[in-house]
């Protein structure tokens, strides 16, 4: 099992259960498979890949974002706006990535006002903050990236982020000891001097990150990120359960999450495009996307990342 949420079932309600069919997993054999817990129908749905969050690419050469994509958002622009690429360029440095010539990067999501009245963006823990390694007002957030740090790339400095918990090894929500995250989210104030406009890159033609709402199943979304670009989406759960998912600091279980697929089979999402703000068509943000499995993508909902990083959509 990879997650467990409510989704639609006929004219009703039901509860979809996401399944790894590339990992084995032992069963007593003729064992019936269940098809409801008490009254409420189980709809299963297989995978074959793992969940998986952060993304490491060469600083340069053939395999660098700029040298390895069509998608616009990797490249360095003079004005900030949102879904570019971004890195954290000293928590790099600190884990001797910068020495392996590689750079962990992901997505700037949105604009967020402070309640300083200053404005951050909004992004993942594990984009910008190292997976709770990151040293608040000391690390320099840059766009796009790079394995040399150039002031003229320095956009941000990381201001705050929600702690991520490890869960032990083995740890299931049967036999305990998970300690379950809501969210997987960090802050980076902006520069003053640092040209931004809350919107998409112009020739996106796209509604700008307005309120936020809560997800409904079924919703039709979108997300611009720095590895798919622009992708749509419908809502399939809600209140999720989600893990075990294997960052590089251990195992990480989530509760409360959103999951979207991608329109008419398409990939919605892929490594790197962490940090995603996911929008309605309307405009209204619903979350903020940290992990995905290829068929699946997980996001943390906006109002809980709000709140608890004390913030509003600019």
């Amino acid at each position: 099992m990879r997650s467990v949420g409510i989704t639609q079932h006929e004219s009703a309600y039901g509860i979809r259960v996401v399944r790894n069919s590339a990992e084995p997993v032992p069963f007593h054999a003729g064992a019936p498979q269940l098809t409801s817990i008490e009254g409420v129908p189980l709809v299963f749905t297989d995978t074959f890949g793992e969940v998986e969050t952060l993304i490491l690419v060469p600083g340069t050469g053939p395999g660098s974002p700029s040298a390895s994509t069509v998608v616009p958002e990797v490249n360095r622009y003079p004005q900030i706006v949102c879904g570019l690429q971004i890195q954290n360029f000293d928590n790099d440095y600190r884990q001797g990535e910068i020495s392996r010539g590689y750079i962990v990067i992901g997505t700037l999501g949105c604009m967020v006002r402070l309640e300083t009245g200053q404005i951050a963006l909004l992004s993942n823990n594990h984009v910008i903050a190292g997976e709770n390694k990151g040293l608040k007002s000391q690390d320099r957030i840059l766009q796009p990236g790079s394995l040399h740090h150039n002031s003229t790339d320095q956009i941000a400095t990381l201001s705050d982020f929600i702690d991520l918990q490890v869960s032990q090894p083995g740890a299931t929500p049967r036999k305990g000891g998970i300690l379950y995250n809501e969210i997987d989210a960090g802050l980076a104030q902006l520069d003053p001097s640092i040209q931004l406009t809350q919107g998409y890159l112009p020739f996106r033609k796209l509604i700008s990150p307005g309120s936020s709402a809560s997800a409904k199943l079924g919703d039709q979304v979108f997300k611009v990120g720095r590895t798919t670009g622009l992708t749509y989406g419908t809502v399939i759960d809600i209140a999720t359960i989600v893990g075990p998912i294997p960052y590089p600091s251990g195992a990480c279980w989530f509760r409360d999450s959103i999951v979207v697929e991608g329109l008419n089979g398409t990939q919605f999402s892929d490594k790197g495009d962490s940090g995603s703000a996911i929008l309605r068509t309307n405009g209204e943000v619903i979350g903020i996307l940290y992990a995905g499995n290829g068929q699946q993508t997980y996001v943390c909902p906006i109002d809980t990342v709000l709140n608890e990083l004390k913030c509003k959509i600019a």
